[in-house]
């Protein structure tokens, strides 16, 4: 019994071939590679003209075996090189956010202002009070953005060497080799 696979990728020839040579480690045969153009609507310009807009990309069909002696072993090694990869990019798309402390624009000017006109001393101490809180969310944001610089750099090499490690597995186990 076999089992079929088609996945979508950008119509790049090197994006294509990494994507196959990704897919025969984990015992995949591609079945089928063609290149697809999926229309997305119109748009009108102000002379009068039209634009059609496509997408396109490759579909790539794989199928394997499913009663292969390496089927069980390989199909545990592809999940987990898969959850490597969703970690790695979670990781990448990671980035730590400055937040804003106090609302920035009309209403905190106009309260400090008013606090200034109405009380010249709660004023001072709604000054101090918002660069005190500044100060703490900055630093706050340094941190967070140093421990990132020097923690996920690692823990995506460390990921990166594992993913590369199942595949390795994969295509031993497939070539009797393991």
């Amino acid at each position: 019994m076999r089992e079929t696979k088609t996945v979508q990728v950008y119509p790049s020839d090197a994006i294509v071939n990494s994507t196959i040579n990704e897919y025969e480690s984990f015992g995949w045969e591609v079945v089928g590679n063609q290149r697809c153009q999926e229309y997305n609507g119109q748009t009108h310009g102000i002379d009068g003209s039209t634009t059609n807009h496509y997408s396109t990309f490759n579909k790539i069909t794989f199928s394997r075996e499913k009663d292969s002696p390496w089927y069980n072993d390989v199909t545990q090694f592809e999940k987990e090189y898969h959850v490597l990869n969703d970690t790695i990019e979670t990781y990448k798309a990671y980035r730590p956010v400055q937040r804003k402390p106090s609302p920035e624009g009309s209403m905190g000017v106009l309260l400090g202002i008013f606090l200034y006109m109405l009380w010249i001393v709660p004023g001072i101490i709604y000054t101090i009070a918002r660069a005190c809180v500044r100060a703490k969310y900055k630093k706050q944001y340094q941190k967070a953005l140093a421990d990132y610089v020097n923690v996920y750099p690692a823990k995506i090499e460390e990921l990166h060497k594992r993913a590369i490690e199942l595949r390795r597995l994969a295509e031993n186990r497939i070539s009797g080799k393991a």
